[in-house]
């Protein structure tokens, strides 16, 4: 069995999510993020894409990272997740990889209770460790809100 991943990265760590979920990566310099007053902190807010509403997370809220602008180089990774299509803020995607079983270390109790399940495990490749996400987890406790 393998996995295929979109790799991404935030504060140069290396993050991976399951290319079934991405749907699309676009440009974050190429859209103006509106507000969403009232939500939870780490909804960015929202853009108008091909005529359809999309919610914008913020990764690096969400995972507790130093909050940063979103630069130039900034990318929104479109997942589909919740029945929706949605947005994550990250610093760069950098590669697509695939792993094989040997490859995926399960994540330990103390990292998934921390992390409401939603980090699945950390992918080894070489000297790389990617810290492997579940798009539909990730965001569940926002989708409840939204």
């Amino acid at each position: 069995m393998s996995i295929r991943l979109v790799i991404f990265e935030l504060d140069s760590e290396e993050y991976g999510i399951n290319i079934t979920a991405v749907n699309g990566i676009l440009r974050a310099r190429k859209f103006k993020v509106q507000n969403l007053p009232g939500t939870d902190k780490s909804i960015e807010g929202m853009i108008n894409l091909r005529g359809s509403v999309n919610y914008i997370f913020n990764l690096r809220k969400k995972l507790n990272l130093i909050e940063k602008e979103i630069s130039d180089e900034s990318k929104f990774i479109m997942l589909n997740a919740h029945n929706s299509t949605i947005g994550c803020i990250v610093d760069e995607v950098t590669d697509i990889v695939k792993l094989n079983d040997d490859q995926v270390q399960s994540a330990p109790n103390f990292i998934s209770e921390v992390s409401d399940n939603y980090i699945i495990g950390i992918g080894k490749i070489e000297n790389r460790m990617i810290i492997i996400l579940d798009a539909e987890k990730i965001f569940a406790t926002e989708f409840a809100t939204l």
